[in-house]
């Protein structure tokens, strides 16, 4: 996902899914949850810098690797419901 840095570096939590390439939102909560994902909280929104991302994942294979890696711990996470 391309992003215009004019506009703002800030991200939602739908475009992070996107520009992640993360096919489910649970994965990205989980990452949340897990403290693994740098994210910023403003007004009861979760934001996501895209530079903080990239820096992230510049110390990553990938997100969904991330996720793929806590696989039993993100099912058990659904099943909960969480």
């Amino acid at each position: 996902m391309k992003v215009d840095p004019t506009i703002s570096p800030y991200l939602n939590s739908k475009e992070a899914m996107a520009y992640l390439r993360l096919t489910s939102s649970s994965s990205l909560y989980y990452l949340i949850n897990e403290r693994r994902l740098p994210y910023l909280r403003r007004g009861g929104r979760l934001l996501f810098d895209t530079r903080e991302l990239d820096a992230w994942l510049r110390g990553h294979d990938s997100a969904l690797e991330m996720t793929r890696s806590s696989a039993p711990k993100l099912r058990m996470a659904e099943a909960q419901g969480r």
